[in-house]
């Protein structure tokens, strides 16, 4: 049976304690002023009195990702036996195409590699039958992971005992793998996702001039050479490295 990792979030349980914040810091070596997960805080009034809700965030790992169609060189994919959205650093250019087409605002540019950094679910972790580094750390157990085609993961029962909520509106609905428990709460705008243009650069190409189309098309060729170069250039210096052990 092909797995369906998914994150659920129960909002009634987070404390912002942002150790799920910290351990992926630490798990993932991540420059400063940037950050895979968050804690998005949001206050209101209702009925004179202030509340408060806490929405853990990251990759949401959609279904039909758009991030990875926005991607030139291919480095974005999706793995096929657990619908994880990863992406190869070998071949990323950093051209940051795939970062506005995110609803979620989780890729951002990494300015110690030039190339693009998100959640992964702790990807290597997870291969080794691990927690991923934020659900280990959660010292309120608000954040569970699992395979969702297992009926005996927590996170299948889990799904059947609450009613859980995904980050969708009708005009953005990509199939995030991110549910939310909120006790009924209505979810907040500040946590909703953006509007995007997911074909911004076939409309781009329909609107300018055959010259501008040319250049933008050059651009694209331009950024999947660079990362078709990395690639043969990473190749060729584990190459050398492995000559120089045998001899």
């Amino acid at each position: 049976m092909t797995k369906k990792y998914v994150m659920l979030a129960d909002t009634t349980r987070c404390i912002n304690c942002k150790a799920c914040v910290v351990a992926c810091r630490a798990e993932w070596e991540t420059p400063m002023g940037h950050t895979r997960d968050w804690v998005k805080e949001v206050e209101w009034v209702q009925n004179d009195q202030p509340k408060v809700m806490l929405f853990p965030g990251r990759c949401q790992h959609c279904d039909d990702a758009p991030c990875i169609e926005a991607c030139p060189s291919g480095a974005a994919y999706k793995r096929e036996e657990d619908g994880i959205v990863l992406l190869d650093n070998g071949i990323c250019s950093g051209c940051e195409l795939c970062i506005p087409a995110c609803p979620y605002e989780a890729r951002w540019l990494n300015p110690e590699t030039n190339t693009i950094s998100k959640c992964t679910f702790c990807q290597p972790r997870i291969d080794e039958g691990l927690a991923p580094a934020c659900v280990q750390t959660c010292v309120g157990r608000a954040l569970v992971f699992g395979d969702k085609n297992d009926p005996n993961s927590e996170v299948s029962r889990l799904l059947e005992e609450k009613t859980w909520v995904k980050l969708t509106t009708d005009e953005v609905n990509v199939g995030p793998n991110h549910y939310y428990y909120t006790a009924g709460e209505a979810l907040p705008d500040e946590v909703m996702p953006k509007q995007y243009d997911r074909h911004l650069s076939g409309k781009v190409m329909e609107i300018v001039n055959p010259v501008g189309a040319i250049g933008l098309g050059a651009m694209l060729l331009t950024f999947l050479g660079a990362g078709v170069i990395k690639l043969v250039g990473r190749r060729n210096e584990v190459c050398a490295s492995e000559n120089k052990e045998e001899k």
